[in-house]
């Protein structure tokens, strides 16, 4: 028999998978800024975003602007 779960409990059990999720992204991605192999500034910039959408968003945009400096123009 399978046990309903309140509102809350859901949302609580919702939240919690997320900072899960979010610290095992940001660890990948610090392992990642070592590794050539793992998209390192992504990852982190995933891992806040699901903690705080408005840093990780943030992030994400200033390392887009870095590596767009670190091309030549055509």
């Amino acid at each position: 028999m399978k046990r309903k779960y309140s509102l809350y409990e859901e949302m609580k059990d919702y939240y919690r998978k997320k900072k899960v999720y979010a610290i095992g992204l940001i660890s990948v991605g610090i392992v990642g800024l070592v590794l050539p192999v793992i998209p390192g500034i992504l990852l982190i910039g995933m891992g806040l975003a699901l903690l705080s959408p408005k840093y990780g968003t943030e992030l994400i945009v200033k390392a887009k602007n870095w590596f767009k400096s670190l091309l030549p123009e055509f």
